[in-house]
């Protein structure tokens, strides 16, 4: 990759952000310094200011490229499981259109299988191993979960394997089982949307009763379980003036690692329950506000478009080898459901479970397709500062394929949180609460067509 190709700048009020995430680099600096800086890559003999030879130092070599995977599945990211479609719920915004009583729920002797199948498929000197469990809601079918939990563990025992549970849940079973979950997973991505006005209304059980408080106690078991609990709330335009409450609440009554806020993807039933996502703006500054009240708890607020600690090409396991079990056998590589994908003309199927051979047959063509949904081919995210972080977001869910520059809503809130957190990374704490809450300052960067610093005529 040539010098300079990954490097972007954005303007902050008087200065300028500059961002080179492949090389490890952000920095505030003057109007002067870009120009030197722009200079200089352009033309290597080119002299600069001796206080700008350090960010020249670390700019000028090229860096490697993220790699898109190769060859067979050999190493999968995880095996993912779900037991079923299935849910106790009756969320106002679910997108999952399957039946929430009457779901097919996986066999056992099928589990089973999926187990050996990722063992079998894992090199030798693979010591360490995970199963992630996804719905509907999993505990719809606990006995899938147990089962899978007490023969994984042998099974990886057995090959000196260290295997890690992690499971995406909505909380809403009695506390056995809730403290079952606490002894035997490593991590528990729990769904709660807010405090028992919003969580109520936007996640009702099945029955139409309140989940607030069943939820709550659950999460309170898990905080003080051996489980590492990760907290995920759904924004809408309806509870995004709520964060800071919210915050607040889960600072006093929890021990968590993170809070993962997510905005709303409108569905059919969103829109018939007239629910919204939030106003990015709006939701940036709420974000930040409630960001700095569990902060101050070493509580991470997570958006996860706007990660900055690490760098790759697709948002999600998609692309990278994850091997998604449905229950009837199928092999993918996402967890949505294929009639979403379908809609917007993808397929994420990989293949299928053999039970005689107890090995997953997969379709060569279907893996290197489903790896070629990376951030390098999205127009929309060509030339944004946010690519390697956001890398297009959902490939189901977000159309990038659309000219470079053109920013939705999605965009913009994950460019302004990105924003935001590069400058509080970098200590200026004030001037990130300042270039947030003039909006008009920030729409100079944030609708900036380009934000690749050789782009530019600054």
């Amino acid at each position: 990759m040539a010098p300079g190709t990954d490097i972007f700048v954005l303007p902050v009020r008087d200065s300028y952000l500059l961002y080179a995430p492949l090389h490890a680099l952000v920095a505030l600096v003057d109007r002067a310094a870009v120009r030197h800086l722009t200079r200089a890559l352009q033309e290597p003999a080119t002299p600069v200011p001796a206080n700008l030879q350090p960010l020249l130092t670390q700019l000028a070599p090229s860096v490697p490229q993220l790699q898109v995977r190769t060859g067979a599945v050999a190493a999968p990211l995880f095996l993912g499981i779900i037991p079923t479609r299935g849910c106790n719920m009756a969320c106002a915004y679910c997108d999952f259109a399957a039946p929430k009583q009457t779901s097919p729920v996986m066999d056992l002797p099928l589990a089973r299988t999926a187990v050996d199948a990722y063992l079998k498929l894992l090199p030798p000197e693979n010591r360490r191993a995970a199963v992630h469990f996804f719905g509907g809601e999993p505990f719809f079918a606990a006995n899938v979960i147990h089962f899978v939990v007490a023969y994984a563990t042998l099974r990886a025992a057995e090959r000196g394997v260290a295997l890690r549970f992690e499971v995406t849940t909505n909380g809403l079973y009695g506390a056995r089982q809730c403290r079952w979950i606490g002894d035997h997973f490593d991590t528990v991505v729990l769904s709660l949307d807010g405090l028992d006005e919003v969580q109520n209304r936007q996640r009702p059980a099945l029955n139409g009763r309140a989940t607030f408080a069943t939820v709550a106690h659950n999460a309170r078991i898990l905080s003080e379980s051996a489980a590492n609990l990760v907290l995920r709330a759904c924004i809408t335009q309806q509870s995004v003036a709520d964060l800071v409450d919210f915050a607040h609440w889960v600072r006093q009554n929890l021990l968590v690692e993170a809070v993962c806020f997510e905005t709303l993807i409108p569905s059919p039933l969103s829109i018939a329950a007239d629910m919204s996502p939030p106003d990015p703006w709006t939701f940036a500054q709420e974000f930040d506000r409630a960001a700095a009240v569990l902060t101050a708890a070493g509580i991470e607020a997570v958006l996860s478009t706007a990660v900055t600690t690490t760098c790759h090409l697709s948002f999600c396991p998609v692309g990278q080898d994850a091997l998604i079990v449905t229950p009837d056998g199928a092999v993918n590589a996402c967890y949505l459901l294929p009639e979403q994908w379908q809609q917007v003309g993808l397929d994420m199927r990989l293949g299928q479970l053999q039970p005689q051979l107890s090995t997953f047959a997969l379709d060569d063509a279907a893996v290197q397709r489903a790896r070629q949904l990376q951030v390098n081919n999205k127009p929309r995210c060509a030339d944004c500062f946010c690519r390697y972080h956001c890398a297009g977001g959902c490939h189901v869910n977000h159309d990038t394929a659309v000219s470079p520059g053109t920013f939705d809503a999605w965009c913009i809130q994950t460019r302004l949180m990105t924003m935001t957190r590069l400058l509080r990374q970098l200590g200026q704490h004030d001037l990130a609460t300042a270039w947030l809450a003039d909006r008009v300052g920030a729409e100079t960067a944030v609708y900036q067509s380009t934000d690749r610093l050789l782009h530019q005529e600054i």
